[in-house]
């Protein structure tokens, strides 16, 4: 037995199918394996954004050619781990995860033949993903206008540090300069320490999965629209949205953001303790959680006492950690199995803390069979994340990385002497990707309203579903109680995830709400819920229910833990999902206890790898008509960021554990003081880029020794600037004010201004790419509780005044919560 998570059985896979029989798709047998049929990319990046966001599109179905370098391929073939510690470029962990379902080609791209090769392949591919800048490609004659002469429907997909334009487009970045730059550093660790990268590189592959969801979008506009594209993504900006705190705070409440990770970022108490066996993670992010957490525990006395009222990580303070004490005390004795499955009883959101091997054993992946095995010539059977879905229509199949060059032959013979059959010259505008789709967007809190957004800002109608007996609950986090308005319309979280969306409010325990919705869904052509399970059938508004009103209705649940899993109704918030997926037990100071990577946990890496499912779908059903349900779980779509480390351990038994800012590859990397308490990260991956460091500091051995000593008299971003100008890659911790008044970023757009009633104008994350022949694109605010009740429910309901009125009477559509009047 497994001392926290319990064995249960490989062979429970319970997986969807479809039983409308217009499509004829009741049984396994007739499911698809492929989401993006036809889809053709070519990857020409190297690393881990880029390749990830190819991979995700690989697994999909897309056919995928990994274009890669003589002798030594892709980068990350040299990166590890490797079995026995044994260097081997077809045993790296790190590329066998990154390139499943790519095919190789090997391509001298310096040479004449080569490039002319490479052209042949751009005529014939739907998609280029690179990691290098449009300038950097433009220099080898790889530019998108280049690209767009020989194939003027192509999309260009390049993913960078600092993105394609701006006055640090040129700099090195790696996953801990983006955790610096991003503010991320700025919330991980504890005040008396250093800023910490966050375990994994999870950075990055949040980037990719950002540049998938884009890449998704183009290719879908393009089929409505013909037209070819560019995206410009950003890993700094990828995560200013992940990280979203330091901005948000400090725009609506003037308080820098310090880390506190040893505390996670929600409204109430959230710990990671031990017990008798392993840490278990305390999350209480809801007053009601709060009271139940402390009737769990028998000390109600804690949930009366003003004392504890109003506490929070922001403002470091002695009582959160004397609440830590008296948790750790009543929690100690137990195991961290027996404590979480309590808490869910009084539906508390307890998180576990896995090991990556006790990942494998997890119970929803096990019942899921998400890890598949993968069999591969060299590395034998390895274990890697699947994808984090069930689809109705698709049973996705994950196949192996290639060896080196293994396809180059194959490829090669079906070349064709292609020409592109458009007259026109390629238009400079297309219409938004998603301009002409309706999204139902029922979510609440951060996940799910994350995947609304994306849909939102790339063109779509989305109306936003609350009621005023249980508004969205971010409506309630991080407010501003003091701004003359009131609280519900005064949270930065809420006010940044809903831009764009039309707010109606219907109670959906009334069957006129829930009548309403059926009409709204009638039209639609997407509905996004994160509910548990259970309560989407209590309202009567199942898959099954749905989809006979319309058979096209592409629905995805955003649920916890999967729909058809034994835990399938246990509550999960971002806290919890972040501590089981194994990003907390992967960051934190080496050999010491696992924190919180500090920002708001797993909703929005589940919120952005449920666009880039939900997208493909779309595409799927352009291609045959069908809708579908895509069942998705939270915990392996944060687990799949972490996707390299779990075949790390498949491959070659290594679990890295908390490492601080080291990194096992690189010659020197660690984050160190500045003057005026700033921080500077700096990341040398070679013994060359070691040297230059050293002439820098005026050393030449024992360089790491002195490091701090030099960095602490020096402003930290200037000192990012001599660093990288020099060629060492670095980046300075920024924070809150730093980022808001950041030129870079300014000259990027990477913050949009809304003005907002009773608030005025707030500055708000960007999507971290940009699309560069669409039109511009949306700036609306948030929605106010209830905005656009009337305009919705007559325009898109069929309701008629006098019904509506009726409605507002009765509580069933309104605009002032229950709770407030």
């Amino acid at each position: 037995m497994d001392p926290i998570l319990g064995l249960v059985g490989e062979d429970s896979l319970i997986g969807g199918s479809a039983s409308d029989p217009k499509f004829q798709l009741e049984t396994v047998g007739s499911m698809q394996t492929k989401l993006l049929e036809g889809i053709k990319v070519l990857d020409l990046s190297e690393g881990i954004a880029g390749p990830f966001c190819a991979k995700l599109l690989a697994d999909l179905g897309a056919d995928t050619v990994k274009v890669e370098r003589p002798d030594q391929g892709d980068m990350s073939r040299s990166l590890g781990p490797f079995p026995d510690d044994q260097p081997d470029i077809e045993k790296s962990a790190s590329f066998f995860y990154f390139n499943t379902g790519k095919r190789s080609i090997v391509l001298d791209l310096d040479s004449d033949s080569g490039k002319a090769t490479l052209i042949q392949l751009i005529r014939q591919y739907d998609v280029v993903i690179a990691s290098d800048t449009d300038e950097g490609l433009r220099e080898r004659g790889l530019g998108f206008e280049e690209i767009r002469e020989w194939n003027p429907t192509a999309i260009l997909t390049t993913v960078t540090g600092f993105g394609s334009f701006g006055p640090l487009s040129a700099y090195e970045s790696s996953h801990l300069i983006t955790c610096a730059v991003g503010g991320w550093a700025q919330l991980c660790g504890v005040p008396e320490r250093e800023p910490l990268q966050s375990g994994g590189a999870i950075t990055q592959t949040l980037t990719g999965a950002y540049a998938a969801a884009a890449t998704l979008l183009a290719t879908f506009g393009r089929s409505r629209h013909a037209g070819g594209e560019h995206i410009d993504v950003s890993a700094q900006e990828a995560a200013i949205c992940g990280a979203q705190i330091p901005s948000l705070i400090y725009e609506y409440s003037g308080i820098v953001a310090e880390r506190y990770s040893s505390v996670g970022s929600g409204a109430g108490p959230c710990y990671m303790l031990p017990t008798r066996e392993a840490y278990i993670g305390l999350n209480a992010l809801t007053r009601q959680q709060r009271h139940m957490l402390c009737k769990f525990i028998g000390r109600e006395d804690i949930a009366k006492d003003p004392n504890y009222e109003g506490l929070s990580w922001v403002r470091p303070d002695e009582r959160l950690e004397d609440l830590r004490a008296i948790f750790g005390e009543a929690l100690k004795d137990k195991t961290a199995e027996e404590l979480f499955h309590e808490a869910q009883k009084w539906r508390v959101p307890f998180g576990l803390v896995p090991s990556l091997e006790e990942l494998f054993h997890l119970p929803p992946h096990v019942e899921r069979n998400f890890f598949r095995t993968v069999t591969h010539p060299v590395c034998g059977a390895v274990k890697i994340p699947g994808v984090p879905f069930k689809s109705t229509t698709t049973e996705i199949e994950i196949t192996r990385a290639p060896l080196l060059g293994e396809h180059t032959q194959e490829i090669l013979a079906e070349l064709t002497d292609f020409k592109s059959t458009q007259d026109e010259p390629p238009t400079n505008t297309n219409p938004l990707p998603l301009k002409g789709m309706r999204v139902v967007d029922l979510s609440m809190f951060f996940a799910g309203p994350v995947t609304a957004q994306i849909c939102a800002d790339a063109g779509a109608e989305v109306i936003k579903v609350e009621s005023v007996q249980r508004i969205d609950g971010w409506r309630g986090s991080g407010t501003v109680t003091d701004a003359g308005v009131e609280s519900w319309e005064a949270s930065p979280y809420f006010n940044w995830v809903n831009r764009n969306k039309r707010d109606v409010t219907l109670d959906l325990t009334d069957s006129r709400g829930v009548a309403a919705v059926k009409t709204l869904v009638r039209d639609a052509d997407m509905l996004i819920e994160n509910y548990t399970p259970r309560v989407m059938e209590n309202f009567g508004l199942s898959y099954e229910t749905l989809r006979k009103i319309n058979p096209r209705l592409i629905m995805i649940s955003l649920s916890g833990f999967g729909s058809d899993v034994s835990w399938r109704d246990y509550v999960a918030f971002g806290m919890s999902t972040e501590q089981m997926s194994g990003v907390c037990h992967l960051t934190g100071y080496a050999d010491e206890e696992p924190l919180f990577t500090g920002m708001t946990g797993g909703d929005l890496f589940s919120g952005v790898m449920g666009a880039v499912d939900l997208i493909a779908a779309l595409i799927q059903r352009e291609q045959t008509g069908l809708g579908q349900h895509i069942n998705f779980s939270q915990i392996e779509a944060c687990n799949m960021y972490l996707g390299d480390a779990m075949a790390g351990w498949s491959l070659a038994q290594l679990d890295p554990k908390r490492i601080g800012n080291a990194h096992p590859a690189y010659v020197l990397q660690g984050i160190f003081p500045c003057i005026d308490g700033g921080w500077i990260a700096i990341g040398c991956r070679t013994d060359s880029e070691l040297a230059t460091l050293g002439e820098l500091m005026g050393v030449s051995s024992e360089i790491h020794d002195h490091v701090a000593t030099w960095t602490c008299k020096q402003d930290k971003k200037q000192l990012m600037h001599t660093l990288q100008s020099a060629g060492v890659p670095a980046g300075a911790v920024l924070n809150g004010p730093d980022l808001l008044s950041d030129e870079h970023l300014a000259a990027r757009g990477a913050f949009l201004a809304q003005d907002r009633p009773g608030l005025g104008v707030k500055h708000y994350p960007n999507q971290p790419y940009r699309f560069r022949c669409a039109e511009p694109q949306p700036n609306e605010r948030a929605p106010l509780l209830g905005e656009h009740a009337e305009e919705v429910l007559t325009k898109l309901a069929g309701l008629s005044s006098d019904e509506i009125a009726e409605l507002v009477i009765d509580d069933v559509v309104g605009t002032i919560p229950l709770t407030a009047r």
